[in-house]
């Protein structure tokens, strides 16, 4: 295939930098391209299935006449991909091509120009690199080989994100003076915009700055933006300066699972002794149990399994400090349907943790970890109704 490059070259971006790639440095080469579709809704949406990140990926668009090209170093094709036209709509067609001996060339034929948006996201079994046109979709079916078109009411994953602490409750402060508000905040705000890249996942932050919110007004919260997960964001601390690594903790209502996890739950919990009420205050007996009953039911369990894939994702990017999910009284947690987790993404008492806590690297590093834990349990269990419970029906 022979790409001509016209005289003016309107933008260039090289990929891999962008959300959910991944930590720097953890890419790898011999990439495979195994599907394309075309996604008509709001905008026009290009899906390209890869096995994994295609590092050192390029995009850019050429003018006169209007294209998209997209350089894959590196990748090759998992099956036979033809020229495919289309007969209206942006886009004209799409074809592929080696180019240099070794990189994938995507050329995409435009009837206009586009001002793409791009991202790599995770989906089962390897990444997709979604490329927003920034132009209104079709609702037309189009016919096409390669090309399914979209257009359905389903809605978006509500995932409320939650920085602990926040105002005049500081949490836990470091031995550098390092407040566990700030640094909550930072890898709330790189989750916030990991997951917003996500097709079918929309994330709301409970607090966007450093205020004071009530343990159980973030629950409130949470239910008025009608969120179906809740992650509460914190960094641990403990008496003894050496302990290390992240924890993820649900809602237990028998009694903590460990020591630790009952004396975390209990300073975690002071913050609203303090500055706001928590309790199911105002409900009769009956009702009160019932919703306590819930919670013991599906959405803990939910929650367990929620908190289980995200931190076999943490476990990838450094040391844990317990090797499964831990259950505590947190007060955030106890949202009766609503799955919910709280981190403790490494703790600020130790030296050294602190120090990486505030690094923004190791910040895009969590929320990275939390972000695809996040994901990986929404493509088992997305609630029915949403598009990515669809995505899941038609993939299995």
């Amino acid at each position: 295939m022979k790409v001509v490059f016209s005289r003016r070259r309107q933008l260039v971006f090289l990929l891999g930098g962008g959300l959910l790639t991944g930590p720097a440095g953890l890419l790898q080469a011999s990439t495979q391209l195994s599907g394309f579709r075309m996604v008509q809704q709001e905008t026009v949406k290009l899906h390209f299935d890869l096995d994994q990140v295609a590092t050192g990926a390029r995009l850019f668009t050429l003018a006169d006449p209007e294209r998209l090209v997209i350089d894959l170093p590196n990748t090759t094709l998992a099956g036979t991909f033809g020229t495919t036209h289309y007969d209206e709509g942006v886009v004209a067609s799409i074809r592929y091509g080696l180019h240099d001996g070794q990189k994938l060339r995507i050329v995409v034929d435009l009837r206009r120009s586009v001002e793409p948006a791009f991202r790599f996201v995770p989906r089962q079994g390897g990444q997709r690199l979604l490329v927003d046109l920034g132009v209104k979709g079709n609702p037309a079916l189009a016919k096409s080989r390669h090309r399914l078109v979209e257009s359905s009411p389903l809605r978006d994953v509500v995932v409320a994100i939650d920085a602990g602490h926040g105002g005049e409750d500081s949490g836990a402060v470091g031995q550098r003076d390092t407040y566990e508000k700030d640094v909550t905040l930072k890898i709330a705000q790189q989750l916030y915009r990991q997951l917003a890249a996500v097709p079918g996942i929309s994330p709301v932050m409970i607090r966007k700055d450093d205020t004071y919110i009530a343990l159980r007004e973030r629950i409130k919260l949470a239910r008025q933006h009608e969120a179906d997960l809740f992650v509460s964001i914190h960094a641990d601390a403990f008496k003894r300066l050496a302990a290390k690594g992240s924890s993820v903790y649900a809602l237990s209502l028998d009694g903590a699972s460990s020591e630790a996890a009952e004396w975390l739950a209990e300073s975690e919990n002071k913050a609203d002794a303090l500055f706001g009420d928590v309790m199911l205050d105002g409900l009769e007996e009956s009702l009160r149990q019932t919703l306590l009953d819930l919670a013991q039911n599906s959405t803990m369990e939910s929650s367990m399994d929620l908190g289980g894939e995200v931190l076999a994702q943490l476990k990838a990017i450094g040391s844990v400090h317990k090797p499964r999910v831990e259950q505590a009284a947190f007060a955030v947690l106890k949202s009766p349907d609503i799955p919910s987790i709280l981190i403790e993404t490494a703790f600020i008492s130790n030296l050294e943790e602190e120090r990486k806590l505030n690094d923004p690297q190791f910040q895009e590093q969590l929320a990275f970890a939390i972000g695809s834990g996040v994901y990986r349990f929404l493509l088992r269990r997305a609630p029915a109704g949403t598009l990515l419970a669809q995505q899941r029906h038609r993939s299995g």
